[in-house]
């Protein structure tokens, strides 16, 4: 809710709360689902971003050859062509801006 809820929603927001459920403005639900969204001015592609998004979970590379069905040479050259769109030179630093930036 917003400071600018009028009292009564107020008191029956606290009553929905007391059995259990979660009370909120259209204003904050439009906010939180645009905070889950990704960006759609991601320089990667969807392989590319599908890739980073396995690295982000903690996979290696070999897995998310065989868990794509791709070759392991094919996940290593979209791991190049992410550092080099995104100018990093670390998988910690791609998960960082790709998140930041919510590439992923």
């Amino acid at each position: 809710m917003t400071k600018d809820t009028p009292p009564q929603k107020i008191l029956s927001s606290i009553k929905e709360v007391m059995e259990g459920g979660g009370p909120m403005s259209s204003n904050i639900a439009r906010m939180v689902i645009q905070s889950f969204q990704r960006s759609e001015e991601s320089p990667l592609t969807p392989r590319e971003t599908e890739i980073l998004e396995q690295i982000a979970t903690g996979k290696s590379r070999k897995r998310i050859a065989e868990e794509l069905f791709i070759d392991l040479e094919t996940v290593k050259s979209h791991i190049k062509n992410i550092y080099s769109k995104l100018n990093v030179h670390s998988k910690a630093d791609a998960i960082k801006l790709a998140k930041d930036n919510k590439f992923i």
